[in-house]
């Protein structure tokens, strides 16, 4: 099954990359992080530009692998943390529960 990039998927590598055209391996180059936070670029569409990197064969190694679940992770962290330190600044002490 060839991957084909989408309409979106193109437009977005345009403007993260600042020219028309482009090949497999000068996206291949670009650091995750400009791909991750490109606007119009999800999870799905990240995924997608992935497979067809490496059926053009780019190596994209270098790419972390940031999906959703760790993203919603981080912030129920973050979440608890705040609730944590309100909860002790009004006067409570917050305890770990017991393991096991």
């Amino acid at each position: 099954m060839s991957a084909a990039l989408t309409t979106r998927q193109i437009n977005a590598i345009r403007a993260a990359l600042g020219k028309h055209s482009f090949t497999p391996l000068e996206v291949a180059q670009l650091d995750y992080h400009v791909i991750r936070h490109t606007q119009g670029l999800g999870p799905k569409s990240i995924a997608g530009i992935r497979q067809w990197l490496l059926e053009a064969g780019q190596a994209v190694g270098h790419w972390q692998h940031d999906d959703g679940h760790s993203q919603r992770e981080r912030r129920r962290a973050q979440r608890i943390a705040q609730a944590i330190a309100l909860l002790e600044r009004h006067g409570y002490s917050v305890i770990e529960p017991r393991k096991g």
